[in-house]
């Protein structure tokens, strides 16, 4: 062994992040019969999911909602035999997600490296040659045929000299984060009677009271936010603050009968996540504010009087930050005007979502004559250019600013995953390089396997 590195190991496709998308793309590889490891520096599988308390799982409004993913629909089926889903799959428990994702990881062969950070990748003119890996183990080199960069920033991209972009781009700057946590000990009959009081004010005809709780920031299809009055009242007696007051969700836990997830502390500042002092300074604030906001809960609200922190976030929750340039970056253009590609591995309506106070959101044209009402995520977007043997998924796929936005939710990252994975198995069965490889043939193989599209 290389003196150079205390342990060193080899597979046909290295998977680096084992969030939604390396997960499903590692265990897609690994099924076609490749070798696969996968590099994850935390010790659990599912990304954003467990690790920032990202749920649920949003919907693409496409109607019926097809999952682009046979493996999507195979997590979900069973969190429903878990019973730690929604009917329709939209809600979940984040914690379980994980379980059923290394279950799966490890009936396929995957060999799983947790807790190892990824230092440095290793390049040959336009070819990756290995992956420099630190864990306590010591320093280590994975070395692989295909790599599929997962990470969420791009940062095997980053690091392989990839090219990116990374914010607005006029303004540079990235969408707000937040910091997620849960709350058990909840009444929640009681605090959903204590919302019926306000969420029946001045609705419109299609908003429907009783599909439980699943948000209580604003009343669907109007500016209108029900329980603006209780926060400002509580801003002005200084029991929170105006930032507290500025973005606030909250979402039933299939499972959890007195919990709730709340998706905030919302920061508009310190966003960047690829800077280490804007993560840390988000941990540290966000922690503060959520203390801030239970005390709030049992002073304002109905059914909070046993209300307890149950979970906080360990890995802040990242909206936007690299964009990897890829063979065919998606842009606002394609998502709004429902594009669609020949070699598409994804497909959405899910509006374009731009969080923040000077950032609007730009809602997908609607023409009544469409009908095929989505935008598509060609495979191109997939491959990383200038690199023969790199490809991504995520939420740091090939796009703009404002395309980001939109694909960035589970279900299409999750069809990404499954489409890298699938590209790397026909790449190194026939002997065809990532970037000649015609996305056509990922497609059809993805629903050869039960992948639905429209």
């Amino acid at each position: 062994m290389n003196s150079e590195y205390q342990f060193t190991d080899t597979a046909d496709v290295v998977v680096c992040g084992a969030g939604t998308a390396g997960s499903i793309a590692a265990i897609a590889a690994a099924r076609e019969g490749k070798t696969v490891a996968l590099i994850e520096q935390f010790g659990i599988a599912g990304g954003s999911a467990p690790l920032s308390l990202v749920t649920p799982m949003m919907h693409t409004h496409i109607r019926g909602n097809p999952m682009n993913s046979c493996l999507s629909q195979e997590i979900n089926e069973r969190l429903l035999e878990l019973g730690a889903a929604s009917g329709d799959g939209s809600s979940f428990d984040p914690l379980v997600i994980s379980i059923v994702l290394e279950d799966l990881l490890v009936k396929a062969n995957v060999r799983i490296l947790y807790h190892t950070l990824i230092t440095d990748v290793k390049r040959e003119g336009n070819v990756i040659r290995g992956i420099v890996v630190h864990n306590k183990s010591g320093r280590g080199r994975i070395t692989g045929k295909v790599y599929i960069d997962a990470t969420g920033d791009g940062d095997v991209s980053c690091l392989a000299k990839a090219g990116f972009a990374a914010g607005e781009e006029e303004t540079v700057k990235n969408q707000p984060v937040s910091l997620r946590y849960m709350i058990g000990g909840i009444d929640i009959p009681k605090f959903r009677d204590f919302l019926q009081q306000y969420e029946n004010r001045d609705q419109p005809e299609e908003y429907d009271p009783n599909r439980g709780i699943s948000t209580a920031m604003t009343i669907p299809n109007t500016g209108k936010w029900p329980l603006e009055p209780v926060f400002l009242d509580a801003v002005e007696k200084g029991d929170i603050t105006r930032e507290d007051a500025t973005y606030w969700q909250v979402f039933s836990v299939p499972g959890r009968k007195d919990c709730l997830a709340f998706n905030c502390p919302e920061f508009f500042e310190n966003t960047n996540g690829t800077d280490n002092r804007d993560l840390t300074y988000v941990q540290l604030h966000g922690k503060k504010a959520i203390l801030r906001q239970l005390r709030f809960y049992r002073k304002y609200f109905e059914g909070f009087d046993d209300a307890y922190i149950s979970d906080i976030s360990a890995m802040v929750g990242i909206r936007e930050s690299r964009r990897i340039v890829a063979d065919y970056n998606l842009t606002a253009e394609d998502v709004v005007s429902h594009r669609k590609f020949e070699d598409a591995i994804a497909q959405s309506n899910y509006p374009v979502d731009i969080h923040g106070r000077k950032l609007r959101n730009i809602k997908i044209r609607q023409n009544n004559e469409d009908t095929r009402p989505f935008y598509e995520i060609p495979y191109r977007c997939l491959a990383v250019k200038g690199i023969a043997n790199l490809l991504v998924a995520g939420r740091c796929i090939g796009s703009d600013f404002i395309a980001q936005s939109s694909l960035r939710i589970m279900p299409t990252c999750r069809a990404m995953g499954e489409a890298c994975g699938i590209a790397a198995a026909i790449s190194l069965n026939e002997n065809v390089g990532i970037h000649e490889l015609d996305g056509v043939r990922v497609r059809n193989l993805m629903k050869e396997k039960g992948a639905r599209f429209v």
